[in-house]
């Protein structure tokens, strides 16, 4: 994982996501990677119909499928999960670097 994706996880506790493989080729999805208050980070994966984000059409919670995949306490159990999801730990980065429909 690159030092400023670290950074951003660990001090700021701002939100990291990268584009993944999506279970279906309906769907866009990503890893998502989230620090929780207690210090740990939670590793999930979110994939969205690509109708809805191609055609700019507004979407909700109802819409968006999540799984948790894991909670971890340390940055290399994030790599290793990552990983283990067929992501390169250094494409993680803020949200809107990855197209996630913020």
């Amino acid at each position: 994982m690159r030092i400023q994706v670290k950074n951003r996880l660990v001090m700021t506790k701002g939100i990291v996501s990268a584009r993944l493989e999506s279970s279906s080729s309906d769907r866009y999805a990503w890893v998502w990677v989230s620090p929780l208050r207690n210090g740990t980070f939670r590793v999930s994966t979110v994939e969205i119909p690509k109708r809805l984000i191609d055609e700019g059409d507004c979407f909700g919670e109802e819409d968006v499928e999540r799984v948790h995949v894991r909670t971890v306490v340390d940055i290399p159990e994030i790599d290793e999960v990552v990983r283990g999801l067929g992501v390169d730990p250094d494409a993680l980065d803020a949200p809107w670097h990855s197209d996630f429909p913020l």
